[in-house]
């Protein structure tokens, strides 16, 4: 668990040479808590939504505002948690043990686009969209009127100041997302 940012699942325990008994040992003697199904923490780790949902529903990745967040894109801690899944995957209540959450389902070509690896706010690694990925989700939700336009402001600022952006992927992810047109507009106001 110390390994782990304080957290593990069941299977790692088990992965591990540990039972399930063991676990709820820990529980019982106060040493460890059950955060969700399967997922246990250090009773000191301080609490992380972002890392027992990584943990619980390992295909989640998270997206849009919950992606720009942990890229410290943006400051706006986010209301929702903002998660992708392959489409026809059974995300078994995530919605039900965390209502804040809300859930995209994606095609073949679109679940994978621009996957990264990255941590929780408490160091438990976890899937997310890359920054690019992120800007062009955010841009499609503001198309829908689904999003802050304060967020998407600081959101390009910071893609825009930072000496990591990839324009080139940024318009390959614009054209399979289907937001080219709003993103040139936006790349010229910022021009």
């Amino acid at each position: 668990m110390h390994r782990n940012a304080g957290r593990i699942t069941t299977k790692q325990a088990r992965h591990a040479g540990f039972s399930s008994s063991m676990l709820q040992l820990l529980v019982s003697q106060g040493i460890a808590v059950k955060e969700s199904r399967g997922v246990f923490a250090l009773a000191d780790t301080p609490l992380d939504d972002f890392a027992v949902i990584s943990l619980r529903w390992p295909k989640a990745v998270f997206r849009s505002s919950s992606s720009l967040y942990l890229h410290d894109m943006t400051d706006i801690v986010p209301s929702v948690y903002e998660v992708s899944l392959p489409r026809g995957y059974k995300e078994g209540g995530i919605v039900g043990e965390f209502p804040d959450c809300l859930v995209m389902h994606e095609s073949k070509e679109l679940y994978g686009l621009g996957v990264v690896q990255g941590t929780s706010p408490t160091g438990t690694s976890l899937l997310l969209h890359d920054r690019e990925r992120s800007i062009c989700d955010l841009i499609l939700a503001r198309k829908r009127g689904e999003a802050d336009i304060q967020l998407l402001r600081q959101a390009m600022n910071a893609y825009f100041d930072s000496s990591e952006k990839d324009l080139p992927r940024l318009m390959r992810y614009a054209k399979a997302t289907g937001v080219t047109a709003e993103l040139q507009t936006y790349l010229e106001v910022l021009s």
